[in-house]
């Protein structure tokens, strides 16, 4: 029972330790660009706050994992490799069968209101438009929770996406590989609260 306890108590005490120096990392930026701000560096300044935005910014990633669920339909997530760049932040997850003929990924991006974000919406709306007015698509309008997404998929093909464009350029897109039609799409959907995603993204 000793030798089980004591690697679980440095564990826990190294998960502390490393928030508390991510906390004081993002502090200590801040106190820099304060400084520099004082002394009219401003471009040291202005490179303080950008390490201190991309460190938020990493938290922040890694706190949006939580509203992903851990499986859907016996299929366990998998993270995938997430980022922020060019004023859009994103995080996805994976969930494949064993054989890998099927999967699930849920993605989460956001463009906090900026340019990029905002276009990026209108992009994903343009797309679908243009897949549709193709001729080869099949389009459901899905409604889960009070939001409105569309989900969109070529004749003959078991690849479909179901997006839902929120407030501020927060867009939730779930792709599914292997099934036909939107109820896969639809069941994962269901598993999200996609107002706390919003919200907090």
């Amino acid at each position: 029972m000793k030798k089980l306890l004591i690697p679980s108590l440095v564990l826990v005490l190294f998960c502390l330790l490393s928030s508390t120096a991510l906390a004081d990392n993002v502090t200590d930026l801040l106190n820099s660009a304060k400084q520099n701000y004082t002394s009219k560096n401003y471009a040291k300044a202005l490179e303080d706050i950008e390490w201190a935005r991309k460190e938020i910014s990493s938290q922040h990633l890694k706190r949006m994992k939580a509203f992903f669920p851990a499986s859907i339909g016996g299929m366990k997530g998998k993270d995938v490799e997430g980022g922020d760049a060019m004023g859009i932040r994103g995080v996805s997850r994976r969930y494949q069968n064993s054989d890998q003929t099927q999967s699930v990924t849920i993605s989460f991006l956001s463009g906090s209101n900026t340019a990029s974000g905002n276009g990026l919406g209108a992009l994903m709306s343009m797309a679908s438009s243009f897949g549709l007015m193709n001729g080869g698509s099949n389009s459901k309008v899905v409604i889960e929770k009070g939001y409105r997404g569309q989900f969109v998929q070529e004749d003959g093909d078991r690849t479909g996406t179901l997006t839902f464009n929120l407030r501020g350029g927060r867009i939730i897109i779930i792709e599914t590989v292997g099934y036909t039609g939107s109820a896969m799409a639809e069941k994962a959907a269901k598993m999200l609260n996609i107002a706390k995603i919003e919200n907090a993204f």
